[in-house]
């Protein structure tokens, strides 16, 4: 990663916060401080600081910042100090030990020369003439009531929302992040909440990011994300209260009844992941029978009460029932955990599990049988069939089913694995080998669809190369890939294939773009040894595009 591709590598949430920090002219000061390594200074919600070391060739090998953001490798910071350093480079040739930026005013310090009369009427102005600003100066110093916070709250992020959409109340994809400032805000606030250890009233706060984000998912263009990001930031600061905090029996249960009661709100009706996540963070706090029933009864019960087509139910159900297994496995015995699984076997993740205490059984009969039910019930699905078979091959294996084992790799072989080819050669001796491979390679010829890959990789393994030969010249654009393992024994067919394709190409040819890919295959021609045709090849087309200069332009320089 260097200053000129850094883009490619950071997640476009953050980089357009990046831009937006370099544009609004955050960076505060840049400084090399040694040989290739620069400090500078970003100002955010706080002043961080940021370094970075480069090579000669301004490739980024070391990077950090002080901030508290640790959801990525790289934050909003580092990606504006980038930008700077690019902008830099660009335009100076950095040759003192020192390049900084113009710093913009100390604001503390200009304020510090007011009054505070002064600085209340002042403040009192901009509340008036800005409702955003108002609303903010009242969650951060009005000393209310936790609702009141909520309420307050939830009016910011609807403002910051109102106040970037259209006439329609719809967020265009160019608003969007300004329309999430609100909720920004009132996440830090949650945040701010827990380090004070006012564990709930986080957990609310939260919570009335999310339910709001969600809202707004359908009222705006979310190309890039960023309000799905706002909705899964909320969820890890749960995750990080409910996971990393000793909680008091009275705190969980709280914290219980207000995730139950929000995954029964209607507006994750389109949303079962996000709604699944509540339901697992309640089973985190169920830590008596009672929490425990509370939970199992309220979610099978919303399984019955699914609605939506039979692919979201039975996805939700086994969701919710992995929920349910894992607190059996937490709090039961052994008995009651292996009678749930296979009183839920008609869902794959406890077919599975069946499967693989069979396994570890040696009860390879019992996998056998789960497997070829999994194969019939899920016939439709080539994914999961594709599993089940593969467990039943593996139960052939450790049984010494020998027939049966050959049979299935033939199948997967058939179906384009390679990696069972090698398996099945392994299971024949050297010698008997010879006569069993010709006969794959004639099912893999006379099949509908040939899978093309394993076909010519099992003909590069076994060296049958009049085959490869064959292959290639049905095929011409192959040549690129296999001349290597047909060279020298096929060296003038090989050429000649060579010539064809290229010809043909340039036919279809008319950008320059076109034109560099003829010279590519031209220059593969030239690593495979056809110097010679290369000359010739070229003073052909030279002859043939005559009024093509861009075609003649990149011929030139092969």
């Amino acid at each position: 990663m260097n200053l000129y591709n850094f883009e490619n590598y950071i997640d476009r949430k953050i980089l357009s916060r990046g831009y937006d920090y370099y544009d609004n002219g955050c960076v505060s000061s840049v400084e090399e401080i040694a040989d290739n390594v620069y400090e500078a200074e970003v100002e955010g919600t706080d002043l961080y600081t940021v370094e970075v070391k480069l090579d000669d060739k301004e490739n980024i090998i070391y990077t950090e910042c002080n901030c508290p953001y640790d959801m990525g490798k790289y934050c909003k910071h580092q990606a504006a100090v980038f930008l700077a350093l690019r902008d830099i480079k660009n335009k100076t040739s950095v040759c003192n030990n020192t390049v900084k930026k113009k710093k913009s005013p100390d604001i503390r310090k200009i304020l510090s020369d007011r009054s505070k009369d002064e600085l209340v009427d002042f403040l009192v102005f901009i509340a008036s003439e800005y409702e955003e600003i108002k609303q903010r100066i009242e969650l951060d110093f009005d000393i209310g009531n936790q609702e009141e916070e909520i309420n307050k709250s939830i009016v910011l992020i609807r403002t910051y929302i109102k106040n970037n959409s259209d006439r329609c109340g719809f967020v265009s994809y160019g608003d969007t992040h300004k329309a999430l400032k609100g909720a920004d805000m009132v996440l830090e606030k949650a945040r701010n909440a827990l380090k004070q250890n006012k564990l709930t009233h986080a957990v609310d706060l939260a919570l009335c990011v999310i339910h709001e984000m969600i809202y707004l998912l359908n009222a705006a263009d979310d190309s890039d994300g960023e309000i799905g990001g706002m909705i899964e930031e909320s969820f890890f600061l749960i995750n990080e209260i409910i996971d990393g905090k000793e909680l008091s029996p009275a705190c969980k249960e709280s914290i219980f009844d207000k995730l139950l009661e929000e995954a029964s709100n209607q507006r994750y009706d389109g949303w079962i992941d996000w709604r699944v996540e509540l339901l697992e963070n309640c089973s985190k706090l169920a830590y008596n029978t009672h929490l425990r029933n509370i939970l199992e009864n309220h979610m099978l019960s919303m399984i019955k009460n699914e609605k939506k087509d039979p692919w979201f139910t039975n996805y939700f159900a086994e969701r919710v029932n992995l929920i349910i297994y894992r607190m059996i496995e937490k709090f039961d015995d052994q008995k009651k955990t292996y009678e749930f699984i296979e009183k839920n076997l008609q869902y794959s993740n406890f077919r599975q599990k069946a499967i693989e205490i069979a396994i570890k059984k040696k009860d390879y009969e019992r996998v056998i049988k789960l497997a070829e039910e999994g194969e019939e019930k899920d016939k439709n699905l080539p994914g999961l069939r594709m599993k089940w078979k593969e467990y039943r091959y593996k139960a052939f294996q450790l049984s010494g089913k020998i027939d049966e084992q050959r049979a299935i790799a033939i199948d997967f072989i058939l179906n384009g694995s390679f990696e069972y080819y090698k398996e099945l050669k392994k299971s024949y001796d050297k010698k008997e080998w010879p006569s069993i491979y010709p006969k794959i390679i004639s099912l893999l010829e006379n099949q509908n669809k040939t899978h093309q890959e394993v076909y010519t990789r099992i003909l590069i393994e076994e060296g049958e190369k009049q085959k490869l030969l064959d292959y290639v010249k049905q095929n011409p654009s192959s040549v690129k890939i296999f001349y290597k393992y047909l060279i020298p024994e096929f060296k003038e067919q090989v050429y000649m294939i060579f010539m064809q394709y290229i010809e043909q190409t340039a036919s279809r040819s008319n950008s320059r773009k076109d034109y560099q890919e003829v010279c590519g295959i031209i220059r593969d021609l030239k690593k495979a040894g056809g110097k010679q045709q290369v000359l010739e090849i070229k003073q052909r087309l030279f002859a043939k595009y005559s009024n093509r200069p861009a075609f003649r332009d990149e011929l030139s320089k092969v």
